[in-house]
């Protein structure tokens, strides 16, 4: 009896370490939410006027905020014994390096930003929504 209760014991308490890593979900929303950076930047420097490529950008990402909110939400309400360390630092490393490249079309256009005030609050506003979208 003290040999099943023993066994029942360890097995419960093995319970939490198996099976519930979410690394996969997060690495695959990780994933989306570069690939959905990568078109928003392309948006912007693909556009033969800068102020209509972020005309362009800022409707793609009204149009994918909801959907990304959730995603953002997900990622926040996974607890650390969830997640492996690696693929937090992933995670973090990877959501850093998508603000700094939406944030770095600042630095591609800015001369158009020193003589455009109208774009220059547009493209202000663009970098301030993703940058607040993805702050953890």
């Amino acid at each position: 009896m003290l040999e099943r209760f023993t066994i029942a014991v360890l097995l419960l308490a093995c319970l939490p370490l198996c099976g519930c890593k979410r690394d996969a979900e997060i690495n695959a929303i990780v994933a989306e939410i570069d690939a959905f950076t990568q078109e928003l930047v392309r948006r912007v420097d693909s556009a033969r006027n800068p102020s209509d490529g972020v005309d362009d950008a800022q409707k793609y990402f009204d149009s994918k905020k909801a959907d990304l909110s959730a995603k953002m939400a997900t990622l926040k309400s996974i607890s650390g014994y969830r997640v492996s360390s690696e693929t937090k630092w992933k995670m973090t490393r990877k959501l850093f390096d998508d603000k700094k490249r939406v944030a770095g079309l600042k630095v591609s256009h800015a001369t158009a930003l020193t003589q455009d005030e109208v774009f220059k609050a547009k493209l202000d506003k663009l970098v301030q929504d993703f940058v607040d979208l993805l702050s953890m």
